[in-house]
Protein backbone atom coordinates (compact mmCIF):
# COMPACT_ATOMS: atom_id res chain seq x y z
CA UNK A 1 0.00 0.00 0.00
CA UNK A 2 2.79 2.39 0.91
CA UNK A 3 4.67 1.69 -2.33
CA UNK A 4 1.48 2.20 -4.38
CA UNK A 5 0.81 5.55 -2.68
CA UNK A 6 4.44 6.58 -3.25
CA UNK A 7 4.11 5.72 -6.95
CA UNK A 8 0.96 7.85 -7.19
CA UNK A 9 2.71 10.75 -5.45
CA UNK A 10 5.60 10.44 -7.93
CA UNK A 11 3.25 10.56 -10.91
CA UNK A 12 1.45 13.63 -9.54
CA UNK A 13 4.73 15.42 -8.96
CA UNK A 14 5.70 14.78 -12.56
CA UNK A 15 2.30 16.03 -13.71
CA UNK A 16 2.49 19.25 -11.73
CA UNK A 17 6.15 20.11 -12.17
CA UNK A 18 6.50 19.66 -15.92
CA UNK A 19 5.11 22.04 -18.52
CA UNK A 20 3.60 21.90 -21.97
CA UNK A 21 3.75 24.77 -24.43
CA UNK A 22 1.00 27.35 -24.18
CA UNK A 23 -2.27 25.89 -25.39
CA UNK A 24 -5.44 27.48 -26.61
CA UNK A 25 -8.17 27.47 -23.98
CA UNK A 26 -10.31 25.69 -26.55
CA UNK A 27 -7.88 22.73 -26.82
CA UNK A 28 -8.62 19.47 -25.02
CA UNK A 29 -5.29 19.62 -23.18
CA UNK A 30 -5.17 15.83 -22.65
CA UNK A 31 -2.18 14.73 -20.60
CA UNK A 32 0.51 12.58 -22.22
CA UNK A 33 3.98 11.78 -20.99
CA UNK A 34 5.47 13.47 -24.07
CA UNK A 35 3.72 16.81 -23.53
CA UNK A 36 4.25 16.71 -19.77
CA UNK A 37 8.01 16.57 -20.04
CA UNK A 38 8.42 19.70 -22.18
CA UNK A 39 9.90 22.61 -20.24
CA UNK A 40 7.88 25.81 -19.94
CA UNK A 41 9.37 28.93 -21.50
CA UNK A 42 8.63 31.85 -19.19
CA UNK A 43 7.80 35.27 -20.61
CA UNK A 44 9.82 38.06 -18.95
CA UNK A 45 6.70 40.03 -17.92
CA UNK A 46 4.01 37.35 -17.46
CA UNK A 47 2.81 35.08 -14.70
CA UNK A 48 2.59 31.39 -15.63
CA UNK A 49 -0.55 29.50 -14.59
CA UNK A 50 -1.29 25.78 -14.71
CA UNK A 51 -5.02 25.35 -15.35
CA UNK A 52 -6.53 21.97 -14.47
CA UNK A 53 -10.06 20.62 -14.87
CA UNK A 54 -10.57 17.32 -13.03
CA UNK A 55 -13.77 15.25 -12.99
CA UNK A 56 -15.21 13.00 -10.30
CA UNK A 57 -18.54 11.28 -9.66
CA UNK A 58 -21.26 13.87 -9.16
CA UNK A 59 -21.62 14.95 -5.53
CA UNK A 60 -19.11 12.40 -4.23
CA UNK A 61 -19.48 13.60 -0.65
CA UNK A 62 -17.05 11.09 0.87
CA UNK A 63 -14.21 12.09 -1.45
CA UNK A 64 -15.04 15.79 -1.15
CA UNK A 65 -15.03 15.61 2.64
CA UNK A 66 -11.56 14.07 2.66
CA UNK A 67 -10.18 16.49 0.07
CA UNK A 68 -11.45 19.67 1.71
CA UNK A 69 -9.73 18.78 4.98
CA UNK A 70 -6.46 19.64 3.22
CA UNK A 71 -7.76 22.83 1.55
CA UNK A 72 -7.27 26.18 3.29
CA UNK A 73 -10.76 27.64 3.02
CA UNK A 74 -9.87 30.33 5.55
CA UNK A 75 -7.79 31.99 2.83
CA UNK A 76 -11.19 33.11 1.48
CA UNK A 77 -13.03 35.76 3.55
CA UNK A 78 -15.93 34.20 5.47
CA UNK A 79 -18.48 36.64 3.96
CA UNK A 80 -17.43 35.61 0.45
CA UNK A 81 -17.53 31.93 1.37
CA UNK A 82 -21.14 32.37 2.48
CA UNK A 83 -22.07 34.10 -0.78
CA UNK A 84 -20.38 31.36 -2.80
CA UNK A 85 -22.17 28.67 -0.80
CA UNK A 86 -25.54 30.31 -1.50
CA UNK A 87 -24.78 29.90 -5.21
CA UNK A 88 -23.64 26.28 -4.83
CA UNK A 89 -19.89 27.02 -4.96
CA UNK A 90 -16.92 26.24 -2.73
CA UNK A 91 -13.34 27.55 -2.94
CA UNK A 92 -10.03 27.37 -1.08
CA UNK A 93 -6.26 27.30 -1.48
CA UNK A 94 -3.88 24.33 -1.53
CA UNK A 95 -0.21 24.73 -0.60
CA UNK A 96 2.63 22.56 0.59
CA UNK A 97 2.84 18.79 0.21
CA UNK A 98 0.03 17.25 -1.91
CA UNK A 99 -2.46 15.20 0.07
CA UNK A 100 -3.54 11.73 -1.04
CA UNK A 101 -6.88 13.09 -2.25
CA UNK A 102 -5.19 15.64 -4.50
CA UNK A 103 -3.02 12.85 -5.91
CA UNK A 104 -6.19 10.85 -6.58
CA UNK A 105 -7.95 13.83 -8.16
CA UNK A 106 -5.16 14.67 -10.61
CA UNK A 107 -4.05 11.09 -11.25
CA UNK A 108 -7.29 9.09 -10.92
CA UNK A 109 -6.07 6.02 -12.81
CA UNK A 110 -2.90 5.72 -10.73
CA UNK A 111 -0.90 4.62 -13.79
CA UNK A 112 2.70 5.55 -14.45
CA UNK A 113 3.68 7.81 -17.35
CA UNK A 114 4.71 4.94 -19.64
CA UNK A 115 1.30 3.31 -19.26
CA UNK A 116 -0.44 6.66 -19.75
CA UNK A 117 1.44 7.13 -23.02
CA UNK A 118 0.43 3.69 -24.25
CA UNK A 119 -3.22 4.46 -23.48
CA UNK A 120 -3.21 8.01 -24.87
CA UNK A 121 -4.88 6.94 -28.12
CA UNK A 122 -7.67 5.18 -26.25
CA UNK A 123 -8.14 8.09 -23.83
CA UNK A 124 -8.48 10.58 -26.68
CA UNK A 125 -11.65 8.81 -27.81
CA UNK A 126 -13.51 10.10 -24.76
CA UNK A 127 -13.22 13.14 -22.48
CA UNK A 128 -10.15 12.95 -20.28
CA UNK A 129 -10.73 12.85 -16.55
CA UNK A 130 -8.01 15.47 -16.15
CA UNK A 131 -7.10 18.21 -18.61
CA UNK A 132 -4.26 20.68 -18.22
CA UNK A 133 -3.30 23.92 -19.93
CA UNK A 134 -0.30 26.12 -19.37
CA UNK A 135 -1.09 29.82 -19.77
CA UNK A 136 1.04 32.94 -19.45
CA UNK A 137 -0.96 35.94 -18.28
CA UNK A 138 0.07 39.57 -17.93
CA UNK A 139 -1.33 41.93 -15.29
CA UNK A 140 -4.60 43.53 -16.35
CA UNK A 141 -5.23 41.06 -19.18
CA UNK A 142 -8.44 39.05 -19.06
CA UNK A 143 -8.47 35.29 -19.59
CA UNK A 144 -11.80 33.52 -20.19
CA UNK A 145 -12.23 29.88 -19.17
CA UNK A 146 -15.14 27.91 -20.60
CA UNK A 147 -16.51 25.96 -17.67
CA UNK A 148 -18.82 23.80 -19.78
CA UNK A 149 -20.82 23.35 -22.95
CA UNK A 150 -23.73 25.54 -24.04
CA UNK A 151 -27.02 24.47 -22.43
CA UNK A 152 -30.11 25.09 -24.63
CA UNK A 153 -32.15 26.19 -21.59
CA UNK A 154 -31.01 26.75 -18.02
CA UNK A 155 -33.12 27.94 -15.10
CA UNK A 156 -30.98 29.67 -12.49
CA UNK A 157 -32.29 29.71 -8.93
CA UNK A 158 -31.07 32.49 -6.64
CA UNK A 159 -32.14 33.66 -3.21
CA UNK A 160 -34.38 36.71 -3.08
CA UNK A 161 -36.27 38.70 -0.45
CA UNK A 162 -39.22 36.29 -0.71
CA UNK A 163 -37.23 33.09 -1.19
CA UNK A 164 -35.79 31.40 -4.25
CA UNK A 165 -36.34 33.20 -7.54
CA UNK A 166 -35.86 31.47 -10.88
CA UNK A 167 -34.73 33.03 -14.15
CA UNK A 168 -34.49 31.14 -17.45
CA UNK A 169 -31.62 31.63 -19.89
CA UNK A 170 -31.38 30.28 -23.42
CA UNK A 171 -28.12 28.99 -24.85
CA UNK A 172 -26.49 29.38 -21.44
CA UNK A 173 -22.81 28.73 -20.76
CA UNK A 174 -20.84 29.07 -17.55
CA UNK A 175 -17.58 31.00 -17.83
CA UNK A 176 -14.80 32.16 -15.53
CA UNK A 177 -12.84 35.37 -16.08
CA UNK A 178 -9.29 35.28 -14.70
CA UNK A 179 -7.04 38.27 -14.05
CA UNK A 180 -3.83 38.74 -12.12
CA UNK A 181 -2.31 41.78 -10.44
CA UNK A 182 1.27 43.04 -10.34
CA UNK A 183 3.51 40.56 -8.50
CA UNK A 184 4.75 41.89 -5.16
CA UNK A 185 6.83 40.28 -2.45
CA UNK A 186 7.05 36.91 -4.21
CA UNK A 187 3.26 36.64 -4.55
CA UNK A 188 0.62 37.58 -7.08
CA UNK A 189 -3.04 38.46 -6.63
CA UNK A 190 -5.35 36.19 -8.67
CA UNK A 191 -8.98 37.12 -9.38
CA UNK A 192 -11.62 34.59 -10.46
CA UNK A 193 -14.99 35.96 -11.57
CA UNK A 194 -17.94 33.69 -12.50
CA UNK A 195 -20.12 34.70 -15.44
CA UNK A 196 -23.12 33.36 -17.34
CA UNK A 197 -23.01 33.93 -21.11
CA UNK A 198 -26.32 33.43 -22.90
CA UNK A 199 -28.32 34.05 -26.07
CA UNK A 200 -27.13 34.23 -29.65
CA UNK A 201 -24.14 36.42 -30.58
CA UNK A 202 -25.11 39.91 -31.69
CA UNK A 203 -23.07 42.68 -33.23
CA UNK A 204 -22.04 45.19 -30.57
CA UNK A 205 -19.76 48.22 -30.64
CA UNK A 206 -17.03 48.22 -28.02
CA UNK A 207 -14.35 50.73 -27.07
CA UNK A 208 -11.03 48.83 -26.78
CA UNK A 209 -9.00 52.03 -26.30
CA UNK A 210 -8.92 55.82 -26.57
CA UNK A 211 -10.49 57.00 -29.80
CA UNK A 212 -11.30 53.48 -30.96
CA UNK A 213 -14.65 51.82 -31.70
CA UNK A 214 -14.76 48.22 -32.89
CA UNK A 215 -17.73 46.07 -33.93
CA UNK A 216 -17.69 42.59 -32.40
CA UNK A 217 -20.05 39.63 -32.17
CA UNK A 218 -20.90 39.22 -28.49
CA UNK A 219 -23.41 37.36 -26.37
CA UNK A 220 -25.29 38.73 -23.39
CA UNK A 221 -23.43 38.31 -20.09
CA UNK A 222 -24.58 38.05 -16.48
CA UNK A 223 -21.63 39.03 -14.27
CA UNK A 224 -21.64 37.92 -10.62
CA UNK A 225 -19.35 40.61 -9.25
CA UNK A 226 -20.27 39.81 -5.64
CA UNK A 227 -18.76 36.34 -6.13
CA UNK A 228 -15.37 37.51 -7.38
CA UNK A 229 -12.72 35.53 -5.50
CA UNK A 230 -9.35 37.22 -4.95
CA UNK A 231 -6.43 35.37 -3.37
CA UNK A 232 -2.70 36.07 -3.03
CA UNK A 233 -0.73 33.06 -4.24
CA UNK A 234 2.93 32.13 -3.93
CA UNK A 235 4.60 29.90 -6.55
CA UNK A 236 3.33 26.35 -6.18
CA UNK A 237 0.04 27.28 -4.50
CA UNK A 238 -3.28 26.71 -6.21
CA UNK A 239 -6.85 27.94 -6.00
CA UNK A 240 -9.45 25.14 -5.99
CA UNK A 241 -13.10 25.75 -6.93
CA UNK A 242 -15.98 23.33 -7.37
CA UNK A 243 -19.71 22.93 -6.65
CA UNK A 244 -21.45 21.98 -3.43
CA UNK A 245 -23.67 18.87 -3.22
CA UNK A 246 -27.29 19.50 -4.14
CA UNK A 247 -26.55 22.59 -6.24
CA UNK A 248 -28.81 21.71 -9.16
CA UNK A 249 -30.10 24.86 -10.89
CA UNK A 250 -27.63 26.95 -8.93
CA UNK A 251 -24.67 28.67 -10.55
CA UNK A 252 -22.43 25.91 -9.20
CA UNK A 253 -24.15 23.29 -11.35
CA UNK A 254 -23.80 25.31 -14.56
CA UNK A 255 -20.10 25.87 -13.89
CA UNK A 256 -19.12 22.49 -12.42
CA UNK A 257 -21.48 19.76 -13.63
CA UNK A 258 -21.23 17.83 -16.89
CA UNK A 259 -24.26 17.58 -19.17
CA UNK A 260 -24.42 13.79 -19.41
CA UNK A 261 -27.68 12.37 -18.01
CA UNK A 262 -26.28 8.81 -18.00
CA UNK A 263 -23.21 9.50 -15.86
CA UNK A 264 -23.21 13.12 -14.61
CA UNK A 265 -19.92 14.25 -13.15
CA UNK A 266 -18.60 17.04 -10.95
CA UNK A 267 -15.70 19.21 -12.13
CA UNK A 268 -12.93 20.78 -10.08
CA UNK A 269 -11.10 23.85 -11.36
CA UNK A 270 -7.53 24.19 -10.08
CA UNK A 271 -5.41 27.25 -10.89
CA UNK A 272 -1.78 26.77 -9.84
CA UNK A 273 0.74 29.61 -9.84
CA UNK A 274 3.75 28.10 -11.60
CA UNK A 275 6.09 31.03 -12.15
CA UNK A 276 6.40 34.73 -11.48
CA UNK A 277 8.06 37.09 -14.00
CA UNK A 278 11.85 36.89 -14.12
CA UNK A 279 11.76 33.74 -11.96
CA UNK A 280 13.90 30.98 -13.42
CA UNK A 281 12.83 28.37 -10.86
CA UNK A 282 9.91 27.95 -8.50
CA UNK A 283 10.26 28.75 -4.81
CA UNK A 284 10.19 25.79 -2.46
CA UNK A 285 11.68 24.61 0.78
CA UNK A 286 14.50 22.11 0.36
CA UNK A 287 12.55 19.52 2.35
CA UNK A 288 9.29 20.09 0.47
CA UNK A 289 7.87 17.04 -1.30
CA UNK A 290 7.11 19.12 -4.40
CA UNK A 291 9.99 18.82 -6.90
CA UNK A 292 10.47 22.44 -7.92
CA UNK A 293 13.37 24.17 -6.16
Amino acid sequence: MASSHLASITVLLLLLSSGAGCQSIGDTGNLTSDSLLKAAEASPDAVTLDIYWARTTLDDMEFGSRLWKSVQEDRIPVELRCRLANEGLRAGVVSGTPCAELVELLNPSGVDLDTAEEQSGMLSAKPAQVTRRLKQLRPGKRLELQAGEVVPTFTLLRGGASGLVGKAFSDAQGMYAVEIGQPTGGQVSLELLPELHHGQPQMKYVNPGPGMVVAQLRREVEVFAELKTTVDLSPGEMLVVTSLPGSKHRLGSLLHHTLSDESPEQKYLLLRLSQLPHTAVLAADENDAWPWK
